[in-house]
């Protein structure tokens, strides 16, 4: 009798899962079509004012974000917690984070209301993604100064930046490589980055799986919400490359010690 108790814990409504995970991401799909060709036209009617229309749009996207994560939650793809979750809500943040899992922008943007990030140039050739990310103003990652640029000039107007800095999803088991991007971000606009530790366990869309290879057993996910002014005091330091590189060994021993724990 034991044995088939943890039979069944251990597979824990897995065909459900996947089932539901295949509706997920088929619904996240239609709603990209949605936004591009139904919910953002009307705004450039709305809103003539491109700044007011990009916050808007943000907004739109916050929410069907948060919609999309409550869906994946109360079906049962996967459990979560996030800690300090208030602190992502205040303006004007950089927020850097390690990568994981697939889904790992959605669940930060859909808990910041005013969010601009840097994303994969390719999606603004997406049909399904093209029309969110251009109305949002996000910034293609396709030039390394113009994002430094582009997002420091963000955050003094007091949006939030979420920034990944490994560039990409980390490779299982293996260490982290970061980019010097965020670093130079941070230095040029002299704000100290909010870090968020992100762990899913057992391990769900990561690099190289596909969508569909569920665990067996429910996935957790965790989020740490950490304020580093204490670690990486920004307005002491002047940006150069020597700097740049000390701050991302620093970022780089943070993400490893909190992913180890």
């Amino acid at each position: 009798m034991q044995t088939n108790l943890e039979s069944g814990k251990r597979y824990d409504r897995y065909w459900f899962r996947l089932i539901v995970t295949a509706v997920a991401f088929s619904l996240f799909g239609f709603g990209g079509l949605i936004l591009r060709f139904i919910l953002f036209p009307p705004l450039r009617i709305l809103y003539p004012n491109a700044n007011v229309r990009m916050r808007k749009a943000r907004l739109i996207i916050h929410h069907a974000f948060r919609l999309f994560i409550g869906f994946m939650h109360k079906t049962g793809i996967f459990t979560y917690d996030f800690k300090g979750e208030i602190k992502l809500q205040e303006p004007g943040q950089l927020i850097l984070a390690n990568h994981p899992t697939l889904i790992d922008v959605v669940f930060l943007i859909s808990r910041i209301p005013n969010a601009n990030c840097i994303v994969k140039a390719s999606l603004f050739r997406n049909p399904f993604m093209r029309g969110a990310v251009m109305t949002a103003g996000y910034i293609p990652n396709d030039d390394p100064e113009k994002i430094i640029e582009i997002a420091s000039k963000s955050l003094k107007k007091g949006e939030s930046v979420v920034l990944f800095p490994e560039g990409t999803r980390s490779v299982p088991g293996k260490p982290f490589k970061f980019q010097r991007g965020a670093a130079y971000m941070a230095l040029r606009s002299g704000i100290s980055p909010t870090l968020v530790t992100i762990r899913c366990n057992p391990p769900m869309l990561m690099k190289n799986i596909p969508w569909y290879s569920i665990p067996l057993s429910r996935p957790h996910f965790e989020f740490d919400v950490s304020e580093s002014w204490e670690i990486l005091k920004m307005k002491e330091k002047s940006e150069s490359p020597l700097v740049a590189r000390q701050v991302t060994q620093e970022l780089k021993a943070f993400y490893t010690e909190e992913c180890a724990a």
